[in-house]
C-alpha cells in the first residue's frame, strides 16, 4: 500500500467507526481512485467503502458498487461483495413500535441549566439533618424453625407409617 493510500485508508476507517459517515465516503473513495492498480488492496478499500455508502444512507450506490466489485479480480472481494449484496438487497424488517425506545430532545435545555446533584447552590441554607432516632428494641428470638421443620416431618411419616 502506497503512503498516500494507506493515509486515506486508515482516515477513512477511523471517521466510519467514529459516525461521520460522509468524510468516510469521501475519503475511502479518494483511496479507491488511488489504489486501482492493486487488486487486493482496491478490493478492501471498495467494501469498505459499500459499507461507509450504506450507513450514509446511499443504498444505490453501494449496491451498484457491490455489483462491480462482483466482477473483481479478487476472489475474497468476490465473495464478500456477494455477502454484501445479499445483505443490502433483503427485504427490510417490519420494525413493532414497542421494540423502539424514545429518547426525549435534550435540545432545548442550555448547558446552564443542569446542576450536578452533588453540588449545593449556596443561595438556599442548607436544612438541618435530623438526628438520628433510636432503633426499635430488638425483636422476640422465635423459636428455632428446625425443631418445628423436623417435628412436623416426623409426624407426616409416623401419620404414612401408620396408614400403610
Amino acid at each position: 500500500m502506497t503512503d498516500a493510500v494507506a493515509v486515506l485508508f486508515q482516515q477513512g476507517q477511523e471517521a466510519f467507526e467514529r459516525g461521520n459517515y460522509q468524510q468516510s465516503v469521501a475519503l475511502l473513495g479518494q483511496a479507491a481512485a488511488l489504489a486501482e492498480g492493486n487488486a487486493v488492496q482496491s478490493g478492501e478499500i471498495s467494501l469498505w467503502l459499500v459499507t461507509a455508502y450504506s450507513a450514509a444512507g446511499d443504498q444505490g450506490a453501494a449496491v451498484s458498487l457491490c455489483r462491480q466489485l462482483q466482477r473483481h479480480p479478487d476472489p475474497h472481494t468476490r465473495q464478500e461483495s456477494r455477502r454484501l449484496l445479499a445483505i443490502l438487497e433483503a427485504p427490510q424488517l417490519k420494525r413493532r413500535p414497542e421494540w423502539y425506545s424514545e429518547i426525549p430532545d435534550l435540545s432545548h435545555l442550555g448547558d446552564r441549566s443542569y446542576t450536578s446533584p452533588n453540588r449545593r447552590s449556596s443561595k438556599r441554607p442548607s436544612a438541618p439533618t435530623p438526628k438520628p432516632q433510636e432503633p426499635p428494641p430488638p425483636a422476640t428470638p422465635l423459636p428455632n424453625a428446625f425443631i418445628w421443620i423436623a417435628l412436623t416431618g416426623l409426624g407426616v411419616a409416623t401419620l404414612l407409617v401408620a396408614w400403610l
